[in-house]
Formats: structure tokens, sequence, C-alpha cells
């Protein structure tokens, strides 16, 4: 006696495999989360700032960025320290916040460091997350623009400008 299948059982599984197939497809073509930049093997956030994680050896001609300022008191009239502190302060803060993102270097950690210390606010409520494009003849400030573009993706590096200590991060 030969077994009759179901045909209603065998369209429903088709559909449930071309679906899973194309799920599968869609996640192996487009994958929107992007692994960040793997941190040293034993980092310490208390290890001195190491320029040369994340420095490239040529500029490259353009780069989105985005950036923790942090100042000193007197630095400069348009920068705004959230607490008075010295030049030597806030260079320990930005080595430390340094050491904090390079020990885990994630853009959700990246954007909360910035919540917590970014004093970038000439943009009014939200600024702390404003993107620059670093490029020639840019208007920005030559140190934070050649900073930028000489700076890999996804890691940070620090710079100090005339408006205090920027710890740059490469998108």
């Amino acid at each position: 006696m030969a077994s009759k299948k179901n045909p209603s059982l065998m369209s429903i599984g088709g559909v449930i495999v071309a679906v899973l197939l194309g799920l599968a497809i869609a996640t192996a073509v487009y994958n929107p989360f992007e692994a960040p930049p793997p941190p040293p093997a034993k980092f310490d956030p208390n290890d001195p700032y190491d320029d040369d994680w994340g420095k490239l050896t040529t500029a490259d001609e353009t780069a989105e960025v985005t950036h923790i300022l942090v100042g000193w008191t007197g630095a400069n009239p348009r920068s705004n320290p959230k607490n008075p502190r010295t030049k030597e302060e806030a260079r320990k803060l930005i080595d430390s916040i340094w050491g904090l993102y390079r020990a885990n270097p994630t853009p959700e950690h990246w954007k909360l460091l910035q919540t917590r210390h970014n004093e970038d606010n000439q943009g009014g409520p939200g600024s702390e997350h404003n993107k620059y494009t670093c490029k020639r003849n840019d208007g920005l400030d030559p140190k934070f623009s050649e900073c930028g573009k000489t700076t890999k993706s996804k890691h940070a590096r620090i710079v100090e400008s005339a408006f205090g200590f920027h710890l740059i991060r490469r998108e």
C-alpha cells in the first residue's frame, strides 16, 4: 500500500525551508553589526596612552570621525569644561577615557563615554555625538583633521588642539 503525502504539509515545509534559506542568505549578505577592533591581549585601562594603537602610516584623503573633547580652565573661551581643571588634569582624564575605550572598543561603549565626558557642546543638546568629516580645507583645527585622517576605522587617538584634548574615533 503506497502512502499518500499530504500536499498542504509539503507546501508549508517548502515555505519554511525557503524562509530559512532567505534569512541565512540575507544575514550573510547584509550584516548590520560590525565587529569592533580587538583590544590587545591583557590590556589594562590604566596602561599609558599608546599613539600607535590604530595609527595609519599614511593619511587618508577623508575620514568620518566623532570625538570626546576634554578642556581645561582657560583653554579657550569657546570651550567650557564640565568641571574646573588644569591642563595636566585634562590630559590625565582624556588618557583614562582612551584606556576605557581601548579595553571595550564597541560603538555602544563609545557613545556612553561621549555622553559622560564630551565637552563639545557648541551644537546644543545631542551635539556630543556630532560627526565631522576630516578632509583638505575642512575648516577644522589642522591637528584634529590630521589625527582623524591618520586613524584606523573603529580606533581612537588623542590630539591636542586650541580647544583642549580630543579623543578622536574614526567611524
